[in-house]
């Protein structure tokens, strides 16, 4: 399956790429995927070619400052530069004849449920894996407090790195993403990362308001997300359709994972039983 590249100018003035995968035949819904941080859309195409024969159609764009979209690399200064690029995407391929899904990962997680808890009215359902919910243990209140200010005042400053042995237990996978030149390399400047811990500490507060049917996975092993994060959103989402599965010894790419087959298995699973028959 060879997907077929997409283009806009952003409303932040940077090109957006995006990837569209089709079925055969008529599509029984619309997926939109949202990657993770420093990585880029094309780590997906085993998801969506699984999305693809259970019959979707799947698009999976570039953030802004990510792959091959335009932009410093991962430098952004307000979270909204993230979902006002996913909206466009949405608004492109989605069809008022069909379901339209979310699937957000890590910090696409953390982006995926800020445009859904603002644009429910345009899914008709969201996927959450190794969500960036909460900020890591390894930061103190105090950085916490700071880094938004931080952020603003000093978007550019290098703060921490991810660690590429963290994304999956198939070394194969951490080597193709350590080989990968269109994967983000060096620290997390400021910006960015005061950007998602403000987000991140809109939620409990929003979170009530969200009435989506939801899906929440986490890796149990996930040492880059905290799977309390995706506990939170189980249990303070507003939705009577929400479901929470931790995977006790996965990594943080449970999509990555040797289990992956399970993992694909469930999300195509909820997607049937929350899409129309297909004709």
């Amino acid at each position: 399956m060879t997907p077929q590249e997409h283009s806009f100018r952003g409303p932040h003035g940077q090109n957006i790429v995006y990837d569209v995968h089709r079925p055969e035949g008529d599509p029984r819904g619309v997926v939109v995927i949202a990657h993770g941080l420093a990585e880029h859309g094309r780590r997906y195409g085993h998801v969506a070619q699984r999305l693809v024969d259970a019959g979707y159609l799947v698009a999976i764009p570039d953030h802004i400052g990510h792959g091959r979209s335009g932009g410093k690399r991962m430098r952004l200064r307000r979270f909204a530069e993230f979902t006002d690029d996913l909206d466009t995407v949405i608004a492109h391929v989605s069809d008022d004849a069909l379901p339209t899904f979310l699937i957000g990962h890590s910090m696409g997680g953390c982006i995926a449920l800020d445009y859904a808890l603002d644009h429910q009215e345009k899914l008709d359902g969201l996927i959450l894996s190794g969500a960036a919910v909460l900020p890591g243990d390894d930061l103190s209140p105090l950085a916490v407090k700071v880094a938004p200010v931080l952020g603003r005042i000093a978007p550019g400053l290098p703060t921490t790195a991810l660690s590429s042995s963290s994304i999956s237990r198939d070394p194969a996978v951490v080597a193709d993403y350590d080989a990968d030149p269109l994967v983000s390399r060096g620290k997390i400047p400021a910006g960015l990362g005061g950007a998602m811990i403000a987000t991140m500490q809109s939620f409990p507060e929003r979170l009530p308001s969200l009435q989506l049917p939801v899906l929440v996975m986490h890796g149990g092993a996930d040492a880059l997300t905290d799977p309390k994060g995706s506990e939170l959103v189980e249990r303070l989402a507003g939705s009577e359709d929400k479901t929470l599965v931790i995977y006790d010894d996965l990594f943080h790419e449970i999509f990555n994972e040797p289990e992956q087959d399970v993992v694909l298995g469930e999300v195509v699973s909820w997607l049937e039983r929350h899409s129309p028959a297909a004709s």
